[in-house]
């Protein structure tokens, strides 16, 4: 059983409209006599439709944009509730008043509303606009030299043109209710899934250049203008290196700090930079795999201590390994970079052959990335990505389906690379690096040296992880008393009993008496600890503290 209790403006104007209706129909109740129940019960009937109604509309509304995880109750403060059950593009909504009593009532309506199953909350179909820099404030090593072209009318993004030795990103800067982004800031919350198309195109039979990353960074030492690169070095992918351009110009107009940890990406790499010095400010210094083949690889921000001196502050000095291979402590304030004998972090496109990226066909793209906290101190971040080839550059079979549905988690197959808790190579980090990435930004970007190339996306989607919410039963042997977050009713609940749902940073507390003045063993129990109890995932617990 799920159990929710959202909050949102939609609903705040339920819970308040239903509250009145619900003191209105209890007076109502007690000045009546037999004579006027029939009375009464359409009185509940109509209030449970009002109720179904606005379940329905708070499954809708873009704001809340539920998808199929979100279904379970939802109850209001006097005990009415409706009921969501979201199964593709169909939400029913049932609403129930008085429920287990002789005057419960229950009305249930439908609506299938076309796509709504798989509606992402940014998407370039709507948002392309939100991904286009104004102009003068292109992140391109040469402003307006098309090096980073958004086309709002076909919906895609190109990277590269063919030009030598440039480097450059491209950031989304919209704002969206869902995901509570403002200026391309968002809330990471729980963490996210993603799914684009590319293709990268090489000029004639020329080597490809050096590729591109989909890359998310902290909001809170970084901003729109944040990029990495330096010229003439397009290993670094313009997410590694300082943003140096020539002279004492840098393109991030700071002064050179690059784009600042905690930062992830996931890297496309088709050219080959295999040499492996201690030192990684000069060229050929990725650690690329010897055998020279292309890969996909999770990359984050290397060695702390490494720096190129001379070139921007020390953030952006220390930032030049920040995609060199096997770069990084692993340790709570700098994860690894993928290693390249690690099949789980670095694809090198098994039965497509090493030059696999090279080759003129299109991929799909999916990322999935989660952050939780085990109690520890410390947080998990999980991140699992997965590439298939397309049949062709439109890509429907993979954009319009399963793999696509960026509303729902994916599960048919395994992540192509992972790092997640299951296999015990979680990315950890401590307090301070974890509430830097309250807020994110995301985006892409490619750098090229003598190389050149073009990367094409399209059908970018992005669904925001919604916070779950946590039913608590009261499991204490008798009728206790409860209140949830030190405020409101005290109010008395049988065994076995749902006391009410909990979200982020709420709590009940627990008492032996009607006055609510003294406590229970335990006395309360936490969204945390909700959270850590949880073991069968089904958003149900006692108060107790163990699984129900």
């Amino acid at each position: 059983m799920k159990i929710f209790n959202h909050k949102g403006n939609v609903l705040l104007f339920a819970i308040v409209a239903f509250t009145l209706i619900s003191v209105l129909g209890t007076g109502i109740y007690f000045m009546t006599t037999s004579a006027t129940f029939s009375g009464l019960g359409a009185n509940q009937q109509n209030r449970a439709y009002q109720l179904a109604v606005s379940g329905r509309d708070y499954a809708l509304s873009p704001v809340n944009n539920l998808g199929p995880s979100d279904s379970g109750d939802y109850t209001m403060s006097n005990g009415d509730k409706f009921n969501l059950v979201i199964a593709g593009d169909t939400i029913t909504s049932t609403g129930i008043v008085n429920e287990g009593t002789p005057y419960e009532a229950r009305r249930k309506i439908s609506v299938t509303i076309t796509g709504f199953g798989s509606r992402p909350d940014i998407s370039f179909a709507k948002d392309i606009a939100d991904f286009k820099a104004e102009v003068g404030k292109e992140r391109e090593s040469t402003p307006g030299s098309g090096f980073v072209s958004v086309d709002t009318t076909t919906g895609q993004i190109s990277l590269g043109q063919f030009m030598a030795s440039q480097f450059g990103a491209v950031w989304y800067s919209g704002t969206s209710a869902s995901g509570n982004c403002q200026d391309g800031e968002c809330d990471f919350g729980t963490g996210f899934n993603a799914f684009f198309v590319f293709r990268i195109q090489k000029s004639a039979s020329y080597t490809l250049g050096d590729g591109f990353t989909f890359a998310l960074f902290n909001g809170q030492d970084n901003d729109l203008y944040s990029v990495g690169g330096h010229g003439g070095m397009g290993e670094l992918m313009a997410y590694a290196g300082s943003s140096y351009v020539s002279g004492s110009t840098y393109l991030d107009n700071k002064g050179g700090q690059g784009i600042r940890p905690p930062k992830i990406a996931v890297e496309f790499d088709p050219y080959p930079n295999t040499g492996c010095p201690s030192s990684p400010c000069s060229d050929n210094s990725r650690c690329d795999d010897s055998d020279g083949g292309d890969h996909m690889a999770h990359v984050f921000w290397g060695d702390n201590t490494t720096s190129c001196s001379g070139f921007g502050d020390i953030s952006g000095q220390k930032s030049y390994d920040d995609n060199k291979h096997g770069s990084g402590s692993d340790g709570v304030s700098e994860p690894q970079n993928a290693l390249t004998t690690d099949t789980n972090n670095y694809f090198e496109g098994d039965l497509w052959g090493s030059s696999w990226l090279e080759r003129t066909v299109a991929y799909a793209f999916r990322i999935e990335v989660r952050r939780s906290d085990p109690g520890s101190g410390n947080y998990n971040y999980e991140v699992k990505s997965w590439i298939k080839e397309c049949p062709d550059f439109a890509c429907t079979a993979y954009s319009q389906g399963t793999f696509g549905n960026t509303k729902v988690a994916y599960t048919v197959d395994n992540p192509t690379i992972r790092r997640t808790v299951a296999d015990g190579n979680q990315i950890v980090l401590d307090s301070t690096y974890h509430n830097k990435f309250d807020k994110f930004i995301f985006g892409w970007t490619a750098a090229t040296s003598g190389a050149t190339q073009n990367v094409i996306l399209k059908d970018f989607k992005m669904y925001f992880a919604r916070e779950p919410v946590y039913g608590v039963w009261n499991n204490l042997g008798s009728t206790s008393y409860f209140k949830i977050n030190g405020a409101g009713v005290c109010t008395g609940i049988v065994q076995d009993s749902l006391i009410g749902n909990i979200g982020h940073s709420e709590s009940i507390d627990g008492f032996t008496n009607s006055t609510c003045t003294i406590a229970t063993s335990p006395s309360s129990i936490s969204y945390d600890q909700a959270v850590s109890a949880d073991t069968n995932k089904n958003y149900a617990v006692n108060f107790s503290g163990t699984d129900k």
